[in-house]
């Protein structure tokens, strides 16, 4: 049956304009990102077993989509952790391939357990966001403990998960999940703390699985020894536009204090949690002493790009494979790039 609507023609359109657009070069980075400086975003780096077992799916990719899009980020840029990069770039620096950086958010275990020996086989070094209390506690980051929770209660008891939580739009569990921690970004840091530490109770504690957690300090400092940028994704991973002026410049300098004391190298580069800042947080980043700043904006960066608002191309598993579920370097091509990204 032929697709009558267009949100039904949209992947076969946006596959066939990719092989086209691909085909043509339009789309190759070394034509259409050649003066721009593309900052690429990852999150969970997951076995396909775990993937499964895994509730935010949307920040997610497997090892081997990994590695397919590590190959295709050697093959069409040149990369470089994100300060070194921005470096060469920001001095004029335009090579045949273009500059690029690839970068992790959050500092989990399965970035130096599945992540690292991805990179290292291809022989590029990326950069790492660490929250630094998170590392020390060996405890998840709220989005994950809070989906891992809801998850779990609503697998077990769907009616007790409706009165604690209310609706939960979605087609399946792992939908309504993701709609629960969207929602729950808009709360105050206390909000949210209570919101997670309530429905793991209501779960039976703490539900994420043995294999999950984050990087232990030693593995830190051996990605640093490695050649890979550490940066700083703050101390406990609040939104930052919401802090008093006292906490913001504690959560800020004190993990580039603590990063470099734990590394033993500069800390150059934040990242700001789930993205938010305003010119009061930009500007407390800067008198913390950061040279280099990102967002989860999308967009590659282009000349005069502001180097404490830095945008970033964030992938998932479904932005590298076509509708029939094929890794496709057409598709990558087309997230990549800075114009026709919108047929996606």
């Amino acid at each position: 049956m032929i697709p009558r609507t267009w949100s039904g023609l949209r992947p076969a359109v946006r596959d066939l304009a990719g092989a086209l657009l691909l085909g043509a070069g339009l789309t190759r980075p070394e034509r259409s990102a050649r003066d721009l400086l593309t900052v690429v975003t990852l999150h969970r780096v997951l076995p396909e077993e775990r993937l499964a077992a895994y509730p935010l799916r949307a920040i997610a990719v497997s090892t081997k989509e990994l590695a397919f899009l590590v190959a295709f980020m050697r093959e069409h840029y040149t990369c470089a952790p994100l300060s070194e990069a921005h470096g060469r770039w920001a001095g004029g620096e335009r090579p045949p391939r273009p500059l690029a950086a690839i970068t992790f958010d959050d500092g989990q275990l399965d970035n130096v357990e599945q992540a690292r020996p991805v990179l290292e086989q291809a022989g590029l070094r990326a950069t790492f966001f660490l929250p630094v209390e998170a590392v020390d506690s060996d405890r998840l980051l709220w989005h994950d403990r809070l989906a891992y929770a809801a998850l779990r209660l609503l697998e077990l008891d769907g009616a007790r998960a409706a009165a604690l939580l209310g609706p939960l739009p979605g087609s399946d569990h792992r939908a309504q999940v993701t709609g629960l921690v969207a929602r729950s970004k808009a709360l105050s840091d206390p909000e949210r703390s209570s919101l997670v530490e309530r429905v793991e109770r209501a779960a039976g504690g703490d539900a994420r699985p043995a294999w999950d957690g984050m990087m232990r300090w030693d593995q830190v400092r051996a990605l640093a020894a490695a050649g890979h940028e550490i940066g700083s994704h703050s101390l406990s991973h609040p939104l930052l536009p919401g802090l008093s002026d006292q906490r913001l410049d504690a959560e800020l300098a004190g993990s580039r204090t603590r990063l470099e004391a734990e590394v033993g190298r500069p800390c150059l580069a934040f990242c700001y949690p789930n993205g938010d800042c305003d010119d009061r947080v930009v500007a407390a980043v800067a008198r913390a002493g950061y040279r280099l700043a990102v967002l989860t904006a999308w967009g590659p960066n282009r000349t005069g790009a502001h180097p404490l608002r830095l945008t970033r191309c964030d992938l998932q598993g479904p932005t590298t494979r076509d509708r029939a579920g094929r890794l496709s370097a057409a598709r990558l091509a087309l997230r990549l790039h800075p114009t026709f990204a919108r047929l996606l």
